[in-house]
């Protein structure tokens, strides 16, 4: 529920809603980490009409409802994706803490209920160069949600991440 409601703050901020000192604080923090990121490259032609991903690249639910949430641009879906994957790995989830894996958070990020887990943790770990016993606490929020876009949208990730497409051997 906190969640749910720092996610409403940073949205309503973003869209120039008045909003409290906490929110202000929260908003700041975030631009702050945001700016010293690399985007992926959003300039090129994503379908944003997509039913699938409603500019949604980390596939993000709302805790309430469980439904997919739609944002507005797939910035503001990334920059959620990324607030929500700075509350896991900074431990300030209800979700994670200083002894969480690699596989725990994948086991929480995707669970078993409506993915292949073993799949899941194959690719990513494959993408980001990650164990499945590494530590989550100290992995770099930009290879994390890399990750999470490779495995959740394949072709959403070759678009955003153009330069890192490899062609495979038949």
């Amino acid at each position: 529920m906190i969640r749910l409601f720092l996610i409403l703050c940073f949205l309503f901020a973003r869209n120039g809603t008045t909003h409290t000192t906490a929110t202000n604080s929260i908003d700041k923090e975030l631009k702050s980490k945001c700016n010293k990121l690399r985007s992926p490259d959003f300039s090129n032609n994503v379908n944003k009409k997509s039913s699938h991903q409603h500019n949604n690249p980390g596939n993000l639910r709302c805790n309430r409802t469980g439904d997919f949430i739609i944002y507005k641009t797939l910035e503001e879906g990334y920059a959620a994706l990324l607030y929500d994957l700075d509350l896991k790995i900074s431990g300030r989830s209800a979700y994670t803490d200083s002894t969480t894996t690699i596989l725990d958070f994948i086991s929480i990020y995707a669970p078993a209920f409506e993915n292949d887990v073993n799949a899941f943790l194959s690719l990513f770990c494959t993408e980001t160069g990650l164990l499945s016993s590494d530590l989550l606490g100290i992995q770099n929020i930009e290879v994390v949600a890399r990750g999470i876009i490779k495995v959740e949208n394949v072709n959403l990730y070759h678009k955003l991440y153009p330069s890192k497409q490899t062609k495979c051997a038949n």
